[in-house]
């Protein structure tokens, strides 16, 4: 009879062309031998799991199956005695691999056959079936699927969940006792090592690409201009209006003045700043209205504020000299402005006959 769930896996005997062995998810694993004509399996181990991955050790007389997060070692010669099981492994263990590894002993050099193993955990662990014991362990950054030797046991191969495949090659021998992670069982990268990754916090961040030579193909990227804010922009981002209204109106730039003032008319602001502001805080704002309120351009915006300004700070301005003098300079320009509209009425009316006659010719 076959298996009564999927075969996950299968491997051939090293020893014998007839003999293959193969893993189910339902938790069987079954030998066969192609010479029995009942088809039925000579042998059967239940590994307790869903069995993942299932290879025969070099002697032919051993098996390793791997599925949930154990591996275990099976004898085949004493009828299907389970010899040892790792459980090393967090999650399930989803690929198995024997390689032959280097080792030294007394300095003589010798090739020992190794189980690789690989897990959802991301560890690949390196056990030693002939001491029974994990050896070594690695860490990925991803679950792993597979791993697998070349022949000649030179180059190793592990796949991820993510589709990236980690190859290492072994090194030579006088590189072998580097002592890095990466080095476990005297296996390199193929690929080039990957540079260290530059952070803020490093000196070198902030000189990196200076020594760089345009080359090319090239592409120039232009980058936008940070935009610096002005400090009253900063104090109005912190609704520290009336700060905002004092910091504008010591700069002496109108635009940005009226600029202000109109923002904190849209936040209904402006007349509660004016009655928070001290006497020379005061005596700034009258000077920018004395000069700037009957300009055309501002005058609609200005000249209600000048009047709502002398309302609500009368009694201020009676008891301080110093306001007094913006108050007369805010008089007199007023007059000046009226002698001027009485001036400009008057040319108007000398003009509008003129132009009245011109138009009926």
């Amino acid at each position: 009879m076959g298996h009564k769930d999927y075969v996950r896996c299968s491997d051939c005997s090293p020893v014998s062309p007839d003999l293959f062995v193969t893993g189910s998810y339902d938790h069987t694993v079954k030998v066969w031998d192609v010479r029995v004509e009942n088809s039925r399996s000579v042998l059967e181990v239940n590994h307790g799991k869903p069995v993942e991955d299932v290879i025969y050790l070099p002697s032919g007389g051993l098996i390793a199956t791997a599925g949930g997060n154990s591996v275990k070692i099976w004898d085949l010669i004493g009828g299907g005695r389970m010899v040892y099981s790792m459980e090393s492994h967090n999650k399930t263990v989803t690929s198995i691999c024997v390689g032959r590894v280097r080792k030294e002993n007394d300095g003589a050099e010798s090739m020992e056959d190794r189980i690789l193993s690989v897990g959802l955990d991301g560890y690949m662990k390196v056990f030693d079936f002939g001491n029974m014991k994990v050896t070594h362990s690695m860490r990925f950054p991803a679950p792993l699927m597979s791993v697998s030797f070349s022949p000649d046991c030179r180059t190793r191969v592990i796949g991820t969940s993510n589709g990236i495949i980690f190859a290492g090659r072994r090194k030579g021998k006088e590189n072998v006792e580097s002592g890095r992670v990466g080095n476990v069982l005297g296996f390199e990268s193929i690929l080039e090592p990957e540079r260290r990754v530059l952070r803020p916090t490093y000196f070198r961040y902030f000189h990196r690409g200076q020594s760089e030579k345009p080359t090319e193909g090239d592409y120039l990227v232009m980058r936008n201009k940070k935009i610096k804010l002005a400090e009253h922009d900063k104090l109005l981002k912190k609704f520290r209006h009336k700060d905002a209204l004092v910091s504008v109106l010591s700069r002496k730039n109108r635009e940005n003045v009226v600029a202000v003032m109109e923002e904190l008319v849209a936040r209904k602001k402006l007349l509660k700043c004016v009655s928070n502001l001290d006497s020379d805080e005061l005596g700034l704002l009258l000077t920018f209205l004395s000069k700037n309120a009957t300009m055309p351009r501002y005058s609609s915006l200005l000249m209600g504020l000048t009047k709502k300004v002398i309302e609500m700070r009368v009694e201020d301005i009676r008891n301080s000299d110093a306001l007094k003098g913006h108050i007369r300079n805010l008089k007199r320009s007023i007059e000046e402005e009226l002698r001027i509209q009485h001036s400009l009425q008057e040319i108007q009316g000398i003009i509008s006959p003129l132009l009245r006659i011109a138009g009926r010719r």
